[in-house]
Parts: structure tokens; C-alpha cells; sequence
């Protein structure tokens, strides 16, 4: 007797790869629709793409083609006009895993394209919901600042630096435990772009001694001490190196005597 012949089995999908066609079928049923009920289905489609190129980042680098989804993600976003009040934070994500990508791939001008467009976001936002997101503007203005500091821009860095700095002087005050210590970061930055892009060691001086004394304001509550003391050490390190490229070496040796004081406390 002649044996039947078995079908061979279908191949068995991992749960990534099920994910990914599921979502493939959904944004083939929503672009269908979307004609009749954009509202209801262009963040459904923007959602999709997005959770779709989640899925492509977590297993591979295929940069392009993720681009291409976050891409499609914000064009769908950026083309919903109803009431859905969440949307601007969603664009957000889209564009801060476009700014990731494009960092990882060193595509600095894009990022700073992408850093721009949150940054307007936001100031949108905070147009209304002040306290709630000015915090976030700082933010955006400190990253480009970072960014044209690392692109060689110093210029451009200054202007960023300084608007951060003056979003913060709006709120900072607020909860000093909550913001205060982001200001000293931004006035660090600030000093290190003085002294070493633009050779202006009187500026960074200034920047560094407000790090400083924004930190040792925070350290006088000992129940909040610790959490301040390692970038109060920083300060006083970059401190000490100014003073030693100015020449002033026995201040130099007064900030880093003061660092290693506050390093034992840490033992």
C-alpha cells in the first residue's frame, strides 16, 4: 500500500512576529475605514505604526525601515483633527523615539529637527498648563543646548543654555528639591561650554559658584543631604580645574580640599 504523503507542517510564528502581522492586519483594516471616520481611525493608524516600529527597534537594527513607520506614525497624528486631548504627548513619543534613532545613527541635524518640534510642543502646552509643563520646555532648550555643544556650535548652545535657565527662573522656586537641583545642572553645562568652547574662564566662574551655591543650599536639609552631595562635589571639581587653568592654584586646592571633605560623607 502506497503511504499518503503528510503535509508539512505550517511554520509556527514567535510572539514578536505575531505581534507584527497582527499589527499589519490592523493598519490594512483602518486604512480602509479611515475615509469615512478619519477622526476615529488616523490614531488608531498612528498608534499601529508606532507599536509597530516598537516591535522592528526591540529585535533588530533595521534603522530605515523603523524610520519609515515613526515617519508614517507622526504624518498620521499630525493630520487628526478631533477632540482626543492626549495627542500632542503622543506625537511627543514618536518624535522622541526619532530623536533616539536619530542620535544612535549620528544624524544630529535631524535630531535637532526633532528636539525643535517637541521643544514647540511643549510651549504649546505650557500655554495652558504652565506649572504642569514648563519644566518640560527647560528641558528641550537644555537638550539642544547639549546637542549644539556636542555639534561644535557654541553660539547656538549659549542661546539654549540661557532660555533654559530663564523657563527655570519662572518656577524653580516652586519645590527648590523638585527643580533646584536641575538648575545647577543647566548652570554647569553652561560653565563648561564657557570655559572650554568659548575661553571664557570669568563667565564659567560665575556659572560654576551658582552650581555650587544652589547645591549647598539644598545640602543644609539633612534629610535631603545626600541626594545632593555627589553633584556638589562635581561643581567643586570643576571648580578646581579652572581655578588651575587660570593659574590660581590655591583656590584650586580649596575647591578640591572641600570636594574630598564631602567624598567621606559618602563612605
Amino acid at each position: 500500500m502506497k503511504q499518503k504523503l503528510q503535509s508539512p507542517a505550517k511554520c509556527q510564528l514567535t510572539p514578536d512576529e505575531e505581534r507584527i502581522k497582527n499589527t499589519e492586519e490592523n493598519i490594512i483594516r483602518y486604512k480602509q475605514k479611515i475615509t469615512k471616520r478619519p477622526n476615529t481611525y488616523l490614531p488608531k493608524l498612528a498608534e499601529s505604526y508606532y507599536y509597530l516600529a516598537s516591535l522592528y527597534w526591540e529585535k533588530s537594527e533595521e534603522y530605515d525601515k523603523i524610520e519609515k513607520l515613526l515617519l508614517k506614525a507622526l504624518e498620521y497624528y499630525e493630520n487628526y483633527s478631533g477632540r482626543k486631548q492626549n495627542i500632542p504627548l503622543d506625537k511627543i513619543s514618536v518624535l522622541g523615539k526619532l530623536l533616539e534613532l536619530y542620535n544612535r545613527t549620528n544624524r544630529l541635524e535631524c535630531s535637532e529637527q526633532m528636539l525643535f518640534r517637541m521643544l514647540e510642543i511643549y510651549k504649546m502646552l505650557a500655554q495652558t498648563n504652565w506649572l504642569i509643563f514648563s519644566e518640560d520646555v527647560s528641558v528641550m532648550e537644555w537638550r539642544l543646548g547639549n546637542l549644539y555643544f556636542d555639534m561644535k556650535r557654541p553660539v547656538q548652545a549659549e542661546q539654549m543654555y540661557l532660555a533654559a535657565l530663564k523657563t527655570r527662573a519662572e518656577f524653580d522656586r516652586e519645590d527648590i528639591y523638585r527643580y533646584r537641583s536641575g538648575t545647577a545642572q543647566f548652570q554647569r553645562n553652561l560653565g563648561e561650554l564657557y570655559e572650554s568652547h568659548l575661553h571664557d574662564y570669568s563667565k564659567a566662574e560665575k556659572c560654576y559658584l551658582k552650581s555650587v551655591e544652589i547645591l549647598q543650599e539644598l545640602c543644609e536639609n539633612i534629610y535631603e543631604r545626600c541626594n545632593y552631595i555627589r553633584p556638589l562635589i562635581y561643581s567643586f571639581y570643576l571648580l578646581a580645574d579652572l581655578y588651575k587653568n587660570k593659574g590660581e592654584q590655591a583656590k584650586a586646592d580649596q575647591c578640591n580640599a572641600k570636594a574630598e571633605i564631602l567624598k567621606k560623607e559618602l563612605e
